[in-house]
């Protein structure tokens, strides 16, 4: 993840730990962010419907 990427999404969860008072983590953030993406892509690319788990490896990425 480029740095000021990381940089923003640290930023974010602060700012809801600060505005909200409740216990927010990073692993929170991540884990709602793909979420997020994933009815993104369902919507998308998919017709609506869920997207079905795939076990198969990805093949190695670019790195940005």
């Amino acid at each position: 993840m480029p740095h000021d990427l990381h940089a923003l999404v640290r930023a974010a969860v602060r700012l809801v730990r600060r505005k909200t008072g409740r216990s927010y983590s990073l692993m929170q953030f991540t884990q709602e962010a793909f979420a997020a993406q994933l009815r993104v892509i369902a919507e998308t690319y998919n017709d609506g419907r869920a997207i079905e788990p795939d076990a198969e490896p990805l093949e190695p990425g670019k790195a940005v």
